[in-house]
């Protein structure tokens, strides 16, 4: 009888949440190649939108002592649960995702509202340095541990000059009290970091330790055509890996984020560098490659520029759209664990194969945090993340089939009897 109870109890609990890790768990961004014309999936993903961001400002609201801000933050709340509403009554697809939209926006500018309440200049220049400082400084982190990573001597050097520059950012950061210097500085901090990259990439070589030339047997001295064909050979080594690495960041950052115009800006300059690869292959000289390296920063600084208004931050980054969306899956993983535990006891064999598979889904979610940056490695780390999450998926349906009877079918995916 017992048994019968639990069961009674878990199933629309764990198919609640099977439904919302089916929507959530799937590359967001199907506009980018315009797919995605499930309306129960839209719909689900526009609902699970609304839903954090209703979750992120109620946190704020919690948080915060000021009654003014607090009354933006109701607003806002008020706002997304009317969109929710609206999102769980519609099957109109173009208006669920324009609902997706609208969450981020109403967001954003809550969010902006209630940081204008009863800011007085001093807190204004405070809040401006403390951003200042944090981009800062989390940038000085990836350069000093890139630095002590490296045995390569020209990486070394590349690093520890844009260290200097940074450190002399903070000093400069840490004593103004002018907003728009403040904000010029941030921006700067960016502009060291992606120059930063650029050199590396065009400095080429391995990271790992390497052996000094002279241990090296020595060699027979190479004509002038031959070093001109090695340095060609190492540039064009260098601009195609350059394009490879932001193609790739723009591609993945299009699957991740959930406005769909900010995805067809990082789906347009994903094309644009793709298109570069060809004059890459065929270009005779090392100004060449340096001037399309050139066109890929371009490219990659406008798309930035381009969508920084609708994240609300100057300075944003495409990655941190692949940052966030992995860390929401992170976070339904750990919602989903204590739905799991509860029920081990039905269940134990299917529920240590989703605490397996939980745990290489968070493995391969921090290998994508890791690349997102440099893009480096990032293709395939994301590969393996959905192979991991689709384990994960298969693990959680069985769990759930074995504690409630099954059969059911959830988002349009069939759990087996």
């Amino acid at each position: 009888m017992q048994h019968a109870i639990t069961r009674s109890r878990v199933m629309p609990v764990l198919l609640m949440t099977v439904g919302l890790i089916l929507g959530s768990l799937t590359a967001p961004a199907t506009a980018t190649e315009g797919g995605g014309d499930d309306v129960d999936s839209v719909r689900a993903q526009a609902v699970s939108t609304i839903d954090y961001k209703t979750g992120l400002l109620t946190d704020l609201k919690n948080d915060n002592d000021n009654a003014d801000r607090k009354a933006e933050y109701d607003k806002g709340i008020s706002q997304l649960i009317r969109l929710r509403g609206d999102a769980a009554a519609s099957d109109n697809i173009d208006a669920l995702r324009s609902m997706d939209a609208q969450a981020h926006e109403i967001y954003q500018s809550t969010k902006a509202r209630a940081a204008a309440v009863g800011q007085t200049d001093a807190d204004k220049i405070a809040e401006m340095r403390k951003a200042a400082l944090d981009t800062i400084n989390y940038k000085l982190g990836i350069f000093r541990e890139a630095k002590a990573k490296t045995a390569n001597t020209s990486h070394q050097g590349i690093y520890e000059s844009s260290l200097l520059d940074l450190e002399a950012l903070k000093a400069a950061a840490e004593k103004s009290d002018d907003i728009g210097a403040l904000k010029e500085m941030k921006a700067q901090a960016h502009k060291i970091y992606d120059r930063t990259k650029a050199q590396i990439a065009e400095a080429g070589g391995d990271e790992g330790a390497k052996k000094e030339e002279t241990e090296k047997p020595k060699e027979k001295e190479k004509t002038k055509a031959e070093l001109e064909a090695e340095a060609l050979a190492k540039a064009r080594r260098s601009t195609l890996r350059l394009i490879e690495h932001k193609l790739s960041i723009f591609t993945h950052a299009a699957e991740a984020t959930k406005n769909p115009v900010v995805a067809a800006v990082y789906v347009d300059a994903a094309k644009q560098i793709a298109g570069l690869v060809d004059g890459a292959k065929k270009a005779g000289s090392v100004g060449a490659l340096r001037d399309i390296d050139e066109k890929v920063m371009t490219i990659y600084d406008d798309a930035k520029d381009a969508v920084s208004g609708s994240h609300g931050k100057p300075e944003w980054q495409p990655s941190e759209a692949m940052i966030a969306h992995v860390a929401g899956i992170s976070g339904v993983i750990d919602r989903l664990d204590e739905f799991v535990k509860s029920t081990t006891d039905e269940s134990p064999d299917t529920a240590a194969a989703v605490a397996k598979a939980a745990d290489k889904v968070r493995a391969e979610i921090d290998d994508v945090q890791a690349a997102a940056e440099t893009g480096n490695k990032l293709d395939g780390s994301w590969d393996d993340l959905k192979t991991a999450i689709h384990t994960y998926r298969k693990a959680l349906a069985n769990h759930v089939v074995a504690v409630t009877g099954g059969p059911g079918c959830v988002n349009g995916w069939h759990l087996p009897a």
